[in-house]
């Protein structure tokens, strides 16, 4: 059986219209699916930075197609964060039912796991958590008892640990 494993890769572009685009196509032709993308500005005025969730079965298929992002127009850099030197981390919005006192004890789980409260109605809290998968996980499965009414997540973002950067 092929071992298929999860990538994070961190690219910068130029801030113009297709980057983003241009680089999920080349995942798009080969077949390969991007679990996560995310884009957004950085420090320098006109650069974004695209963080991909990629899962791909060789390290070689994987450098091939870091090779050829790097030679897409508007690429400045490519990097394969490696999950032991860098922080990735997610946001999730969870609505959950809230009635009597399951209100309470849906709080003591929050705060268990550092989240923040974002909504309150009499039939139901919204639970803003932030952390890697495994923590998001885990606060969705405590919290499917209660009935989960929604969730939604944003994409990964990942920065190398240290003084080392992207530029």
């Amino acid at each position: 059986m092929i071992e298929i494993k999860s990538y994070v890769l961190s690219v910068t572009v130029d801030n113009n219209p297709g980057a983003l685009m241009r680089v999920c196509q080349l995942f798009s032709r080969r077949g390969y699916n991007l679990e996560s993308v995310t884009a957004g500005i950085t420090e320098r005025e006109g650069i974004s930075r695209l963080t991909l969730i990629a899962k791909v079965e060789k390290d070689d298929i994987l450098n091939q197609i870091v090779k050829q992002i790097k030679k897409l127009e508007d690429v400045y850099k490519v990097s394969v964060l490696d999950e032991n030197s860098s922080i990735c981390r997610q946001m999730m919005f969870i609505k959950v039912k809230a009635q009597g006192e399951s209100k309470q004890e849906i709080l003591n789980i929050v705060n268990i796991f550092r989240g923040s409260i974002t909504d309150i109605t009499p039939e139901s809290l919204t639970i803003e958590i932030t952390g890697d998968e495994n923590k998001l996980e885990g606060l969705k499965n405590v919290l499917m008892p209660f009935g989960i009414l929604e969730i939604v997540s944003s994409g990964f973002i990942a920065l190398e640990r240290g003084v080392e950067s992207l530029k």
